[in-house]
């Protein structure tokens, strides 16, 4: 369920995304609500996903944008390009978690919490807010082990297992070498 003070929040957040020269600050708002009820998202998790997925577009897009400037230095062109770059992967994760998570089956126990907000909307404030939204994907997303520490721990494993079995084949020796001794007293 979503939660209107989450709704009016996030609206808020992005409404300056969407202010356009000569525009109020209303009909950004309104459009920044109406790009974001069009997800349909029904949980504040979902709608929060969405919400970053259009920060992230909306802001790659400003910096292609302003990368076409044919006055822009080559260095500024070029940071301008990789920052669009690492918007639009931050888009794509967020979007793959967002269909990832409208294909979950809701659990009836557990209600959906809103995550905490800043207490503005300044660009700090915000940063902070998608950056952690972000780490939380990543840490969501990301498997149990990297592929060195799995291939660490199935070296460990073997090596465990070549020990014990080098362990068993002494204590054998030493009980067959013992067996002529104890016949022999």
């Amino acid at each position: 369920m979503i939660t209107t003070a989450f709704l009016d929040r996030l609206t808020l957040f992005l409404a300056p995304l969407f202010m356009m020269a000569g525009q109020d600050i209303e009909t950004a708002r309104i459009a920044a609500r109406e790009t974001l009820t069009s997800y349909g998202a029904t949980t504040n998790r979902e709608l929060r996903l969405a919400a970053l997925n259009i920060a992230f577009t909306i802001s790659a897009l400003d910096a292609m944008s302003k990368a076409a400037d044919p006055d822009l230095p080559v260095n500024q062109a070029i940071r301008l390009r990789g920052n669009a770059n690492a918007l639009n992967r931050a888009a794509d994760q967020t979007d793959k978690r967002f269909e990832a998570l409208r294909k979950q089956p809701e659990p009836a126990s557990e209600p959906d919490a809103a995550p905490a907000l800043p207490a503005n909307s300044s660009l700090a404030d915000m940063l902070a807010l998608a950056k952690t939204t972000v780490e939380e994907i990543k840490n969501e997303t990301r498997p149990a082990m990297s592929r060195q520490q799995r291939r660490a721990a199935e070296r460990q494993a073997a090596k465990a297992q070549r020990r014990k079995a080098e362990q068993d084949r002494l204590a054998l020796r030493r009980a067959a070498q013992s067996i002529p001794h104890q016949m022999a007293a």
